[in-house]
């Protein structure tokens, strides 16, 4: 029994030092020194990144090494990182993606659609967003009432980013499956769930990772596998119900009414007229359905979320931003609805929603999986299959750290992207949902703005509190 393991463990060392003396030789970027073996930078980079990453770069360049969760991270900073976006060929943020969420095993069929996903969704809703603008509207006033109420008593709410989720879902679930289908609260539950349940993946740290490289992404799959736990499932069985029973009822309308059949506007109907009507796949449909459901809602969700934050936390802003909205409100609402070309003129609401984008990102992020061995221009070399992250503080360098909620006024569109500005990625992968997201935004705050108050405490327990008052 020892002898075999002996041997065993022999063959493993043999066979890693052969792999190791084939592997070409390549001029690394500097790993930074740490104290701790197995543990490195772990603690350092948790605890406080901004400092602990501005003495890296200070001490070790643009390009540096750290050994954080069991393995070696690149991190590139503001002088190199335009070659991380525009090499696609090289750098691939959605491998990266789906180490940490393992969309492949949650939705399989949605790698088959991901390469043309973008120019889909361009196609199909965001060009639409004007048409869509009204629908949008409504649904997300009826779901604020329906969630924040009157609060002709101040109302407190502990986890904040819950709630928005499921209002946001509202006008996302309409415009994506339709009007009939949103009407249904298991379909809301289904589209705001679905992102609630899955944040496990992505906010639990790799913990399984020290003990062996890529070991926390094997236990997910495994246990997505074998059905142990599955955010999709639970939800995809209501969803599905309801997505058949609108494509069966669509198809037989059209055969009956011909001509004369009124076409419904919703992403829906697009992904429907892709297919022969004699060979829709629904659980097709279904994934197709939920990267929008995950593309959407989960970053508009936290980006509401931070802006709420952001008010509440800086009250002396709010009277300015009212006024503002007050006067859109006057001037262009009918029937309670603001008409689309009416989003230009929240110039003030535009730019503190792009100065609370600005300082809410992290420290570094936008992980890309290298796909082969890469030389940067400064003779830097990194080897196939490492992860490299977007030092996004240093990005932002010569901006200064304050919010300042005007400094945008000049832009004028939240969702524009600049080489310092990386919310919304960059380059030819520069998130394409970008406006939708801002729209939602701004329709939502509009609402906000004018009916409640905001502000934040930190209560005895540390828990950071949202208070909302009418």
């Amino acid at each position: 029994m020892y002898q075999a393991i002996i041997l065993g463990s022999l063959l493993f060392i043999t066979l890693y030092i052969l792999k190791r003396k084939r592997e070409p030789e390549l001029t690394m970027p500097p790993l930074v020194s740490y104290k701790f073996p197995i543990i490195g930078h772990t603690f350092d980079f948790f605890l406080n990144p901004e400092k602990f990453l501005k003495q890296c770069r200070e001490e070790y360049g643009d390009i540096f090494c750290l050994y954080i969760w069991g393995q070696v991270r690149v991190f590139v900073g503001k002088e190199h990182f335009g070659e991380v976006y525009s090499r696609d060929d090289v750098f691939d943020v959605l491998k990266a993606f789906n180490k940490r969420f393992p969309i492949d095993v949650l939705c399989p069929d949605l790698l088959k659609v991901l390469p043309v996903a973008p120019k889909t969704l361009k196609d199909t809703i965001f060009s639409k967003l004007k048409l869509y603008s009204d629908r949008m509207q409504k649904r997300v006033y009826l779901s604020t009432q329906k969630h924040f109420g009157d609060c002709d008593e101040s109302k407190i709410f502990y986890n904040l980013f819950e709630i928005v989720t499921k209002i946001i879902s509202d006008p996302i679930a309409n415009i994506i499956i339709g009007e009939e289908e949103s009407q249904h609260e298991e379909v809301l539950n289904s589209f705001a769930n679905f992102i609630i349940d899955s944040m496990i993946f992505l906010t639990i740290p790799p913990f399984l990772d020290i003990i062996y490289p890529g070991l926390q992404e094997y236990v997910n799959r495994i246990q997505i596998r074998l059905g142990l736990y599955n955010p999709a499932d639970k939800h995809r069985k209501p969803l599905l119900k309801h997505i058949e029973k609108q494509v069966r009822k669509r198809l037989q309308e059209k055969e009956k009414y011909g001509d004369s059949w009124k076409r419904p506007d919703d992403h829906l109907q697009d992904l429907m007229e892709e297919h022969d009507p004699n060979n829709i796949s629904c659980p097709y449909l279904l994934d197709r359905i939920y990267l929008i459901i995950f593309a959407s809602i989960h970053t508009t969700a936290i980006a509401i979320t931070n802006v709420i934050l952001s008010l509440a936390s800086r009250p002396e802003y709010m009277q300015e931003l009212y006024e503002e909205q007050l006067k859109v409100h006057k001037e262009t609402n009918v029937n309670g609805i603001i008409p689309f070309e009416a989003l230009s003129d929240m110039k003030k609401l535009d730019s503190f929603i792009r100065e609370t984008l600005r300082l809410s990102v992290n420290v570094a992020g936008i992980d890309h999986l290298v796909k082969k061995d890469y030389t940067f221009s400064n003779g830097l070399q990194i080897p196939k299959n490492c992860i490299t992250s977007i030092y996004i503080d240093d990005v932002y360098r010569d901006e200064p750290k304050s919010f300042e909620p005007f400094r945008h006024l000049d832009i004028n569109v939240a969702s524009k992207v600049t080489k310092n500005f990386l919310t919304f990625g960059n380059g030819k992968h520069t998130c394409p949902g970008r406006q939708l997201a801002v729209n939602n935004i701004k329709f939502f705050m509009h609402n906000v703005i004018l009916k409640y108050n905001f502000r934040t405490f930190y209560a005895p327990e540390n828990f950071c509190k949202a208070q909302i008052i009418a």
